[in-house]
């Protein structure tokens, strides 16, 4: 079966209809490719799909594995060049965004341990976007997801320009170590106003007890 029409606009708007491996400016001659066939197992879903147009299209399918020539387009090959080309049509639509932990209230109070204190801003003046936060407590080497929906990524935060939230959180026990340092771990994902998600690298923030603030680490 074809992509459905959600997934196809979708696609087709995150790469402003360019073939995603020549990346030539199509128009209405671009196909909805599925990365694995749906006759090997692949999905009619979203990371299965790849805008194609028609010359590259035939030079996809048409690989022969009976008498192999040249080099073939492989699944991950086809993924990364598919990102890449997304990439570049959507990043504009990505504003500066920024999240501090710390024990500071919006009025230049204090918070006291475990009540931790978040902030959460949209530093540019383009389009609102949305964002997915994630903060992770490191225990052992392991990383333990705060339960509140604000901070597991299950909710998002509407994030309109030059503006800021000053939120908070109550540490749960079990979230904080007994002799090890106490790290946290935030991620952030930026969803843009057609609902391509953006990733931004971890940022860690380390407590310390004897000063009672938080200091930043990569």
């Amino acid at each position: 079966m074809p992509f459905g029409e959600h997934v196809r606009t979708r696609v087709l708007l995150w790469c402003d209809r360019h073939c995603c491996l020549c990346k030539k400016a199509c128009g209405v001659n671009i196909e909805v490719h599925h990365i694995v066939p749906e006759a090997k197992g692949g999905s009619n879903g979203i990371s299965n799909a790849i805008p194609l147009c028609f010359d590259c299209h035939s030079e996809v399918v048409r690989y022969s594995e009976d008498h192999p020539l040249g080099t073939k387009y492989k699944r991950n090959e086809l993924t990364a060049r598919r990102d890449q080309v997304f990439e570049e049509f959507t990043r504009h639509l990505v504003p500066p965004v920024d999240a501090q932990i710390s024990q500071t209230t919006r009025a230049g109070g204090s918070r006291t341990f475990p009540d931790v204190g978040f902030t959460l801003a949209h530093l540019g003046d383009s389009l609102p976007v949305r964002v997915r936060v994630v903060v992770q407590s490191l225990i052992g080497g392991a990383k333990k997801t705060l339960p509140s929906d604000l901070y597991s990524g299950k909710k998002l935060w509407n994030l309109n320009p030059r503006k800021a939230f000053w939120g908070h959180f109550e540490m749960p026990a079990h979230l904080i170590p007994d002799e090890e340092r106490l790290e946290l771990r935030v991620t952030l994902t930026v969803v843009d106003r057609y609902a391509r998600e953006h990733p931004f690298l971890p940022t860690g923030f380390v407590w310390q007890p004897e000063g009672k603030y938080w200091y930043a680490e990569p």
